[in-house]
């Protein structure tokens, strides 16, 4: 290995209270300062609701909330929580997120050298700051923050240090879950389906999902529906246009299950949301669906076996990174004229050469 740190540090804090998907987007990273520094004391800063999906994973020694939308709002709060991080005594603060409030808060902590991104609101108040490259993969940007640590830097050994993306997987669970399924259907293949997104434009419609599963079902295949307490009405116009047995898991896993739940399938087909990172966390495939982002956004499937279905033949995608609430043009046409049948063609392109 070529990559040397230029300093020792002991007590570490990467923070990126950001959405599901970006937070697991950053264990690569965090893999590989436990390899860099083996001997600190790790710790990650997330959202409230994402903290149990990093509660037990063996490269994180500690995880802090930081619950900027409701206990920590405004000044108090701001106040509260800065004092909360400057009691950890961190020396090293990778900051991965961009508002003004996450840079104030983490540049006055107290003998912490902290590196950030040059796009984040007032990264001038950085000890070191690594411009975002958006002809890379998310993974890869976060890795490069790195650099002004290391000597002789190579963004390749930092990715092969730092591997794909990692989430816990309670075994207990995975095996149980993989016991049930192949007990009442044994010799067959399970398809995950999720239908959910925090933004309603990255949600490929509901019945369309159940052409998919439809046609999927009639060729052999288990199909399993997941979804959170936020996809009541993606599940009820998926129920109302799917016509075959299934195993429901909707509303019935916690984020800290949802990795072993999903590493006992065999494909999973999901919007462009932060599931789709989970699974691939979990080892599964996937079949990823993109609306108003695209692929060089740089938030594809960390993996060499996802396939991403797109329409590439609508000018104005990508609309933005995180799509929206409503399609800015009031067309939508870059799901409703995603034919299902493009997502059914991808998924037998997986599960015909996986093996039971």
């Amino acid at each position: 290995m070529n990559m040397k740190v230029k300093k020792n540090y002991s007590n570490i804090l990467v923070f990126n209270p950001a959405f599901l998907g970006d937070a697991v987007l950053a264990t690569p990273l965090i893999k590989a300062l436990r390899f860099l520094y083996p001997k600190a004391k790790i710790t990650l800063c997330v959202r409230p609701e994402n903290a149990d999906l990093f509660s037990k994973s063996n490269f994180i020694d500690d995880v802090i909330i930081f619950d900027k939308y409701y206990t920590q709002k405004g000044f108090s709060g701001f106040y509260k929580f800065y004092n909360i991080l400057n009691s950890y005594k961190f020396d090293l603060v990778l900051n991965l997120h961009l508002s003004i409030r996450s840079t104030l808060i983490l540049s006055f902590l107290k003998n912490a050298y902290v590196v950030g991104f040059t796009s984040a609101v007032m990264s001038f108040l950085f000890n070191a700051r690594i411009k975002r490259d958006w002809s890379i993969h998310e993974v890869e940007r976060n890795l490069n923050l790195l650099k002004p640590l290391c000597d002789d830097y190579s963004l390749e050994e930092a990715k092969s240090i730092g591997g794909k993306p990692e989430t816990y997987i309670d075994i207990n669970i995975k095996n149980k879950v993989t016991e049930y399924l192949t007990s009442v259907l044994p010799g067959k293949k399970f398809v995950g389906i999720f239908l959910g997104s925090v933004w309603p434009t990255k949600r490929y419609p509901a019945e369309y999902f159940a052409k998919v599963a439809n046609a999927l079902y009639e060729l052999g295949y288990c199909i399993c529906l997941f979804g959170g307490t936020g996809d009541v009405e993606s599940v009820n116009v998926f129920l109302t246009h799917y016509k075959y047995p299934f195993f429901d898991f909707a509303y019935k896993t916690s984020l800290y299950e949802l990795p072993a739940f999903m590493a006992s399938m065999d494909l999973i087909i999901v919007n462009d949301t932060g599931p789709m990172h989970i699974a691939v966390s979990a080892g599964v495939t996937t079949i990823t669906i993109f609306g108003p982002t695209a692929k060089s956004l740089g938030f594809v499937p960390y993996d060499n076996d996802s396939i991403v279905v797109e329409n590439n033949n609508v000018s104005c995608r990508p609309c933005g990174k995180h799509g929206h609430k409503k399609c800015p043009k009031n067309h939508f046409k870059c799901m409703l004229e995603l034919d299902p049948q493009n997502v059914i063609d991808a998924a037998l392109s997986i599960l015909n050469n996986k093996k039971v």
